[in-house]
């Protein structure tokens, strides 16, 4: 970044929550959080805003889908309902952010999902984003067969593999090394939820990254970052998602996943 004083720092995070909170007065909200946190206020706008939001690489949009992601798998929902605001005023859609949710029940459990869905309806709603007749849709209703179908491109995509010519003897071979949880990864994970078009498969590899890079899980993120590649996710797309990850999960989750994107990048270069 080369030097920066603190005032150029502070007019970059005070720009960030602006446009966040959709304020005309950035500076008393500022103020608010300092008066409130005392140095953890003043650090919230100038490292985690002027820093971290301020970075070129990746859209404002496409940071408040991660930071979205990031707080939902934590199940911070105080969080939660400022970032669901800004991540509509940033240009996501109700439905993108509901999507979030929906994805992750498979990567972070039910519980988690629908604590979060409950928070950003209700944010939703006072935005003026309620549904027309008060219900969301229902997912479809799919056969075995269907979801079993629509399982295997983009499993195969994701991994990089084959798809499947005989899916029966893919699944017996799941069965019998992981028992029941192969088989449902495929059916629901990549059958159900990886195949709804509510989001891109491109913004679906951010933010099953920023779950897994929350949580720590670091033997799935070996398998995630590879697939965010390959759904057109950039070097510099993926190194700004887990820059956010440090200022919203901690930086030792941080450090783990650049160490599994840095192991990815040499095997390629190889």
């Amino acid at each position: 970044m080369g030097d920066m004083t603190h005032a150029e720092r502070r007019a970059r995070g005070l720009d960030v929550l602006r446009t966040l909170a959709a304020t005309s007065e950035p500076e008393k909200a500022a103020a608010r959080l300092e008066d409130q946190n005392g140095a953890l206020g003043s650090f919230a706008v100038d490292f985690a805003l002027g820093d971290v939001w301020s970075r070129p690489g990746i859209s404002r949009r496409d940071r408040s889908l991660i930071v979205i992601s990031i707080l939902g798998a934590l199940s911070q929902l105080e969080q939660l309902k400022a970032h669901v605001r800004g991540g509509i005023n940033h240009g996501l859609t109700p439905t993108e952010v509901r999507e979030i949710f929906i994805h992750m029940c498979g990567y972070a459990g039910f519980p988690r999902s629908l604590n979060a869905m409950r928070v950003t309806n209700e944010v939703l709603a006072e935005m003026g984003h309620a549904p027309a007749d008060g219900k969301l849709p229902h997912a479809e209703r799919l056969s075995l067969s269907e979801r079993r179908t629509r399982s295997g491109p983009g499993l195969a995509k994701l991994t990089g593999g084959q798809i499947f010519d005989n899916m029966d003897v893919t699944l017996a071979g799941l069965e019998k090394q992981m028992g029941p949880i192969g088989t449902f990864a495929i059916d629901f994970v990549f059958g159900d939820i990886w195949e709804r078009t509510e989001l891109s498969k491109r913004d679906r590899s951010l933010i099953v990254n920023s779950f897994l890079g929350a949580l720590g899980r670091q033997d799935e993120l070996k398998i995630h970052i590879p697939g965010a590649f390959r759904h057109g996710v950039t070097k510099e797309e993926l190194q700004e998602q887990i820059v956010t990850l440090a200022a919203y999960a901690g930086f030792p989750f941080a450090v783990e996943a650049t160490h599994i994107l840095h192991e990815h990048l040499k095997s390629q270069a190889k």
